[in-house]
Protein backbone atom coordinates (compact mmCIF):
# COMPACT_ATOMS: atom_id res chain seq x y z
CA UNK A 1 0.00 0.00 0.00
CA UNK A 2 2.78 2.26 0.77
CA UNK A 3 4.67 1.60 -2.28
CA UNK A 4 1.49 2.30 -4.26
CA UNK A 5 1.24 5.71 -2.33
CA UNK A 6 4.75 6.74 -2.91
CA UNK A 7 4.32 5.17 -7.04
CA UNK A 8 1.86 7.01 -6.84
CA UNK A 9 3.11 10.42 -5.88
CA UNK A 10 5.64 10.00 -8.47
CA UNK A 11 3.63 9.93 -11.03
CA UNK A 12 1.42 13.39 -9.86
CA UNK A 13 5.40 15.00 -9.34
CA UNK A 14 6.48 13.67 -12.77
CA UNK A 15 3.27 15.00 -14.20
CA UNK A 16 3.15 18.17 -12.65
CA UNK A 17 6.26 19.24 -14.08
CA UNK A 18 5.69 18.12 -17.32
CA UNK A 19 2.68 20.67 -16.93
CA UNK A 20 4.59 23.10 -15.75
CA UNK A 21 7.09 23.22 -18.49
CA UNK A 22 4.63 22.85 -21.25
CA UNK A 23 2.68 26.00 -19.87
CA UNK A 24 5.90 28.09 -20.11
CA UNK A 25 5.63 29.73 -23.78
CA UNK A 26 7.63 28.67 -26.93
CA UNK A 27 10.47 31.32 -28.48
CA UNK A 28 11.80 30.47 -31.34
CA UNK A 29 15.81 31.82 -31.35
CA UNK A 30 17.49 31.91 -34.52
CA UNK A 31 21.36 31.22 -34.82
CA UNK A 32 23.55 32.45 -37.60
CA UNK A 33 25.92 29.49 -38.18
CA UNK A 34 29.12 29.83 -39.77
CA UNK A 35 31.55 26.54 -39.85
CA UNK A 36 29.18 24.42 -41.39
CA UNK A 37 31.63 21.86 -42.72
CA UNK A 38 34.27 21.76 -40.53
CA UNK A 39 33.23 21.13 -36.47
CA UNK A 40 35.68 22.98 -34.87
CA UNK A 41 37.11 20.99 -31.22
CA UNK A 42 37.61 24.36 -29.77
CA UNK A 43 34.38 26.18 -30.28
CA UNK A 44 32.90 28.05 -32.82
CA UNK A 45 31.13 31.92 -32.63
CA UNK A 46 27.85 30.66 -32.74
CA UNK A 47 28.22 28.98 -29.25
CA UNK A 48 28.07 31.87 -27.16
CA UNK A 49 25.04 32.65 -28.97
CA UNK A 50 23.10 29.55 -28.21
CA UNK A 51 24.42 29.29 -24.15
CA UNK A 52 23.41 33.28 -23.75
CA UNK A 53 20.24 33.12 -25.75
CA UNK A 54 18.94 29.77 -23.67
CA UNK A 55 19.91 31.14 -20.62
CA UNK A 56 18.59 34.49 -20.87
CA UNK A 57 15.13 33.48 -22.39
CA UNK A 58 15.23 30.36 -19.93
CA UNK A 59 15.18 32.79 -16.88
CA UNK A 60 12.28 35.29 -18.40
CA UNK A 61 10.12 32.18 -18.04
CA UNK A 62 10.22 30.19 -21.78
CA UNK A 63 10.84 27.19 -23.73
CA UNK A 64 13.22 28.10 -25.82
CA UNK A 65 13.49 26.20 -29.50
CA UNK A 66 16.08 26.80 -32.36
CA UNK A 67 16.30 27.29 -35.72
CA UNK A 68 19.88 27.50 -37.25
CA UNK A 69 20.42 29.41 -40.48
CA UNK A 70 23.19 31.60 -42.22
CA UNK A 71 23.35 34.76 -40.58
CA UNK A 72 22.28 36.49 -43.70
CA UNK A 73 18.63 34.68 -43.14
CA UNK A 74 17.97 35.62 -39.80
CA UNK A 75 16.11 38.90 -41.01
CA UNK A 76 14.35 37.69 -43.14
CA UNK A 77 13.17 34.74 -41.23
CA UNK A 78 11.95 37.41 -38.29
CA UNK A 79 10.32 39.16 -40.70
CA UNK A 80 8.57 36.22 -41.99
CA UNK A 81 7.61 35.52 -38.60
CA UNK A 82 9.29 32.00 -38.40
CA UNK A 83 11.62 33.05 -35.44
CA UNK A 84 11.11 35.16 -32.28
CA UNK A 85 14.76 36.16 -31.48
CA UNK A 86 17.60 36.47 -34.18
CA UNK A 87 20.94 36.95 -32.71
CA UNK A 88 23.89 38.22 -33.79
CA UNK A 89 22.53 41.55 -35.73
CA UNK A 90 24.29 44.09 -36.89
CA UNK A 91 24.15 46.97 -39.68
CA UNK A 92 21.37 48.72 -40.64
CA UNK A 93 18.36 48.11 -38.34
CA UNK A 94 15.80 46.50 -40.78
CA UNK A 95 11.86 48.01 -40.54
CA UNK A 96 9.78 46.66 -38.31
CA UNK A 97 12.30 45.22 -35.74
CA UNK A 98 13.03 45.56 -32.38
CA UNK A 99 16.88 45.63 -31.19
CA UNK A 100 18.67 44.92 -27.77
CA UNK A 101 21.24 46.96 -26.69
CA UNK A 102 24.82 45.80 -28.05
CA UNK A 103 25.78 42.33 -26.48
CA UNK A 104 29.22 41.86 -28.15
CA UNK A 105 31.76 43.73 -29.90
CA UNK A 106 34.53 41.83 -32.44
CA UNK A 107 37.25 42.98 -33.46
CA UNK A 108 38.38 41.68 -37.17
CA UNK A 109 41.75 42.13 -39.11
CA UNK A 110 42.87 41.95 -42.76
CA UNK A 111 45.25 38.90 -42.96
CA UNK A 112 47.81 38.32 -45.45
CA UNK A 113 50.83 35.81 -45.89
CA UNK A 114 53.92 36.91 -44.89
CA UNK A 115 55.36 37.63 -48.54
CA UNK A 116 52.84 39.48 -49.05
CA UNK A 117 54.30 42.47 -50.73
CA UNK A 118 51.41 45.35 -49.96
CA UNK A 119 50.51 47.92 -47.46
CA UNK A 120 47.04 48.20 -46.63
CA UNK A 121 46.70 51.32 -44.45
CA UNK A 122 43.14 52.10 -44.76
CA UNK A 123 40.05 50.11 -45.95
CA UNK A 124 40.18 51.48 -49.56
CA UNK A 125 43.72 49.71 -50.03
CA UNK A 126 41.55 46.38 -50.25
CA UNK A 127 39.91 47.12 -53.68
CA UNK A 128 43.08 46.43 -55.24
CA UNK A 129 43.91 42.68 -54.11
CA UNK A 130 41.60 39.14 -54.29
CA UNK A 131 39.58 39.09 -51.00
CA UNK A 132 37.89 36.86 -49.16
CA UNK A 133 35.44 37.97 -46.13
CA UNK A 134 33.35 36.10 -43.37
CA UNK A 135 29.95 35.44 -43.94
CA UNK A 136 27.94 38.57 -44.16
CA UNK A 137 31.38 40.60 -43.82
CA UNK A 138 29.94 43.02 -46.53
CA UNK A 139 26.69 43.74 -44.62
CA UNK A 140 27.97 44.32 -41.10
CA UNK A 141 31.67 45.85 -41.70
CA UNK A 142 30.13 49.11 -42.90
CA UNK A 143 29.32 50.74 -46.82
CA UNK A 144 33.19 51.25 -47.19
CA UNK A 145 33.84 47.86 -47.16
CA UNK A 146 30.89 46.57 -48.92
CA UNK A 147 32.10 49.51 -51.37
CA UNK A 148 35.62 47.79 -52.03
CA UNK A 149 34.06 44.65 -51.78
CA UNK A 150 32.35 45.48 -54.97
CA UNK A 151 35.70 46.60 -56.55
CA UNK A 152 38.09 44.08 -55.54
CA UNK A 153 39.53 41.81 -58.26
CA UNK A 154 37.77 38.82 -56.80
CA UNK A 155 35.56 38.18 -53.62
CA UNK A 156 33.72 35.76 -51.82
CA UNK A 157 32.37 35.01 -48.36
CA UNK A 158 33.07 31.94 -46.77
CA UNK A 159 30.78 30.45 -44.08
CA UNK A 160 33.60 27.69 -42.85
CA UNK A 161 36.48 29.04 -41.37
CA UNK A 162 38.85 26.56 -41.81
CA UNK A 163 38.33 26.93 -45.35
CA UNK A 164 38.66 30.48 -45.14
CA UNK A 165 42.29 30.31 -43.47
CA UNK A 166 43.44 27.04 -45.98
CA UNK A 167 42.61 29.48 -48.94
CA UNK A 168 44.85 32.40 -47.34
CA UNK A 169 47.44 29.65 -46.92
CA UNK A 170 47.95 27.89 -50.08
CA UNK A 171 47.38 31.46 -51.87
CA UNK A 172 44.15 31.47 -53.60
CA UNK A 173 43.24 34.73 -52.17
CA UNK A 174 45.54 37.45 -51.16
CA UNK A 175 43.60 39.05 -48.12
CA UNK A 176 41.44 37.62 -45.67
CA UNK A 177 39.33 39.70 -42.75
CA UNK A 178 38.13 37.46 -40.09
CA UNK A 179 37.49 38.01 -36.17
CA UNK A 180 40.94 38.29 -34.54
CA UNK A 181 40.37 35.36 -32.45
CA UNK A 182 38.72 33.30 -34.69
CA UNK A 183 41.61 33.32 -37.16
CA UNK A 184 44.27 32.20 -34.96
CA UNK A 185 42.45 29.78 -33.34
CA UNK A 186 41.77 28.13 -36.42
CA UNK A 187 45.70 28.70 -37.46
CA UNK A 188 46.59 26.38 -34.42
CA UNK A 189 43.96 24.08 -35.00
CA UNK A 190 45.61 23.59 -38.81
CA UNK A 191 48.98 23.08 -37.04
CA UNK A 192 50.33 26.55 -38.89
CA UNK A 193 52.87 28.86 -37.06
CA UNK A 194 51.29 32.45 -37.01
CA UNK A 195 54.45 33.70 -38.67
CA UNK A 196 53.33 32.43 -41.96
CA UNK A 197 51.22 35.55 -41.85
CA UNK A 198 50.80 39.04 -40.90
CA UNK A 199 47.80 41.25 -40.26
CA UNK A 200 46.34 44.62 -40.85
CA UNK A 201 44.22 46.57 -38.68
CA UNK A 202 42.20 48.85 -40.64
CA UNK A 203 38.23 47.69 -40.07
CA UNK A 204 35.33 48.86 -37.96
CA UNK A 205 34.83 47.37 -34.37
CA UNK A 206 31.25 45.33 -35.32
CA UNK A 207 28.57 45.59 -32.64
CA UNK A 208 26.29 42.85 -32.75
CA UNK A 209 22.47 42.93 -31.06
CA UNK A 210 19.78 40.74 -30.38
CA UNK A 211 16.83 41.45 -32.98
CA UNK A 212 13.24 40.52 -31.71
CA UNK A 213 9.54 40.44 -34.04
CA UNK A 214 8.00 42.54 -31.08
CA UNK A 215 8.69 45.77 -29.00
CA UNK A 216 7.02 43.73 -25.93
CA UNK A 217 9.34 41.05 -26.08
CA UNK A 218 12.48 43.24 -26.59
CA UNK A 219 11.30 45.20 -23.50
CA UNK A 220 10.95 42.22 -21.47
CA UNK A 221 14.62 40.92 -22.29
CA UNK A 222 16.31 44.15 -22.18
CA UNK A 223 16.48 44.82 -18.22
CA UNK A 224 18.04 41.19 -17.82
CA UNK A 225 20.73 41.40 -20.76
CA UNK A 226 21.68 44.61 -19.16
CA UNK A 227 22.01 42.85 -16.32
CA UNK A 228 24.04 40.47 -17.75
CA UNK A 229 26.35 43.34 -19.20
CA UNK A 230 26.97 44.96 -16.03
CA UNK A 231 27.92 42.04 -13.92
CA UNK A 232 29.96 40.70 -17.05
CA UNK A 233 27.97 37.64 -17.27
CA UNK A 234 28.40 37.45 -21.25
CA UNK A 235 32.30 37.33 -21.13
CA UNK A 236 31.90 34.41 -18.20
CA UNK A 237 29.23 32.46 -20.73
CA UNK A 238 31.52 33.33 -23.67
CA UNK A 239 34.74 31.46 -22.02
CA UNK A 240 32.09 28.57 -20.82
CA UNK A 241 30.85 27.88 -24.46
CA UNK A 242 34.49 27.66 -25.86
CA UNK A 243 35.46 25.20 -23.03
CA UNK A 244 33.06 22.77 -23.73
CA UNK A 245 31.68 22.82 -27.37
CA UNK A 246 30.65 19.48 -27.47
CA UNK A 247 27.85 20.48 -24.46
CA UNK A 248 26.47 23.39 -26.48
CA UNK A 249 25.96 20.68 -29.28
CA UNK A 250 24.04 18.76 -27.48
CA UNK A 251 21.94 21.88 -25.99
CA UNK A 252 21.07 22.97 -29.39
CA UNK A 253 20.57 19.53 -31.24
CA UNK A 254 18.37 19.03 -27.84
CA UNK A 255 16.12 22.29 -28.36
CA UNK A 256 15.66 22.37 -32.31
Amino acid sequence: MVRLLLISLLFCLALGATSAQAAKPVLVVGIGFSDQVNISRKGNNYHLDVLLSYRLFTELGYQVKFIVAPYAKLTQLLQQGQIDVATRQSGQPAPALFYSSVYLRVHNLVFARNDFAGNIQRISDLQFYPLVGFQNASHVLGQEFAKVSRQAPSYREVFDHIQAVQLLLKGRTELLVLNKKTFYRRLAELQQPASLVRSFDVLPQVEYQLAFSRASLKDKAEPLLLKYLQQGAIENIEQEAAKVPQQVEKLLRKHR
